[in-house]
């Protein structure tokens, strides 16, 4: 399998900075919206393409309840062939393959801890394999399949905690 260049396969636009958006602007897409994309809280839209919050360095696939929202600076839209690239295999590649960590930490190398957003440039010179698109869904569904059994966890710790917190009120009342 050979790699190729994220640009060679991906169109990339960058979000509007935020002082040019005009009023009539009803939706922008913010960061607790790309949590919930991330975090499959919406509905991923099929062939919608991702988004990467370019702060965080991370990268999700639109839903359908962000799909028309507009994008600031801090965003990255990438429209691609839904039919080369699966959506959840792009982002598990962006957001914990080894592969692209190391290309960014050379990226980063030298530079100072102020400036280490990426940029369309950096971005679109990432280096991706892409397997069949059998493997690819495969891969791609086992990651997003780990983020919400992550979440349901830590609800479930969370939970836990509130029941304990509040038996151990009850017993000081007593």
């Amino acid at each position: 399998m050979e790699s190729v260049s994220l640009h060679e396969i991906i169109q990339f636009t960058l979000g509007k900075n935020p002082t040019r958006i005009k009023e009539q602007v009803d939706e922008l897409y913010t960061p607790e919206d790309f949590e919930k994309d991330l975090n499959c809280m919406n509905a991923t839209k099929e062939g919608a393409g991702c988004i990467i919050n370019l702060i965080k360095s991370k990268c999700s696939p639109i839903s359908e309840q962000t799909e028309a929202k507009c994008i600031t600076s801090n965003f990255l839209r990438c429209d691609f062939d839904t039919g080369k690239i699966y959506p959840w295999y792009l982002c598990y590649q962006f957001n914990e393959g080894k592969a692209f960590e190391q290309q960014i930490e050379m990226y980063h190398q030298g530079t100072t801890l102020s400036v280490k957003k990426l940029n369309i440039k950096t971005i679109g010179e990432l280096k991706i394999v892409l397997p069949d698109m059998e493997k690819q869904r495969t891969i791609g569904n086992l990651y997003r399949q780990s983020i919400i059994q992550n979440d349901l966890m830590i609800k479930q710790a969370e939970n836990v905690k509130k029941f304990m917190m509040t038996l151990i009120r009850r017993m000081e009342e007593i």
